[in-house]
Parts: structure tokens; sequence; C-alpha cells
């Protein structure tokens, strides 16, 4: 069973647990980089927990009424579980309340969990960019969706 999970803004105090989850990634974001966006007029952070456990955490920037999706992770244990579906449905109409109207991404080609995800919030691919991702080297599809 899926515990019940809570997605808010990601307080300043949770930075360096949001590091450790970010740890898991291919090309994680450090504390210091979280705090940096954080403190960004355009930055917005994302966290979803289980109780008072961070259990996952997004990043995104939103500019007029545009949102871009930076980053997000899931600690692994929590991976598979509606946790990424939770967070980002709360981030994006948090986002919409904030004036964006729509969200775009960059997405691992390859990554069919999360381009399932995308696909089912109503992402659509929109472009590809070649060796975006440098750890390993692979292509981005572009997405955008209407919020």
């Amino acid at each position: 069973m899926a515990p019940a999970w809570r997605a808010a803004p990601l307080p300043k105090a949770h930075c360096a647990a949001a590091a450790a989850i970010e740890a898991t990634a291919t090309e994680p974001w450090t504390e210091a980089q979280l705090l940096q966006e954080l403190d960004a007029p355009a930055g917005r952070l994302f966290g979803l927990y289980a109780g008072e456990t961070l259990c996952g955490a997004a990043v995104f920037q939103l500019a007029a009424d545009e949102a871009s999706l930076e980053s997000v992770t899931i600690a692994p244990e929590h991976r598979g579980k509606g946790a990424g579906r939770a967070l980002l449905t709360h981030a994006l109409a948090t986002l919409k309340v904030e004036g964006a109207a729509l969200c775009f991404l960059e997405v691992r080609a390859h990554n069919a969990p999360a381009l399932a995800l995308y696909a089912a919030l109503g992402f659509e691919s929109v472009g590809r960019r070649k060796n975006f991702y440098k750890n390993p080297p692979e292509d981005a599809l572009v997405m955008r969706a209407e919020l």
C-alpha cells in the first residue's frame, strides 16, 4: 500500500535531505544549487512527504506564464508507487494558480517510466535535443503541457 503523500513547497531546512535524494539521480543537483534556486525569483521547489519524511523533490522555474521542470527525483524506495505523479500533480496545480499556462521539460529519450508519467500528466513531445545529457550521453525529448 502506498503511503498517504503530502506535497508542499520545499523549505530551505529540507534542502540537505532533497540533495541526498538528488544524489540518487544520474545528474544530481547539489544542496548549494537547490538553495540557490530556492532564492531565485523564478525558482519553485516542491517536496513530497510521507508523514514527516521527505520522499522526493521537484525543481521548477516560473517566468511569465511558462513553467519549466528542471528536476524531479524520488527516493529509490518510493519509485513506482505513485510518488512522482503525486508530486508533479500538486506542483503543476500550484504553478497554474501562480499563472503558468504551459510547462516544458526535458527527459532522457529512453526513460520509459518518466515518459509514461509525463504523457499521463498531459505532456506531449515537441522536440529533441541531441546529446543533451552527459552522464551517460543521451538525447533529450522536449515535452510540453498546457496547464
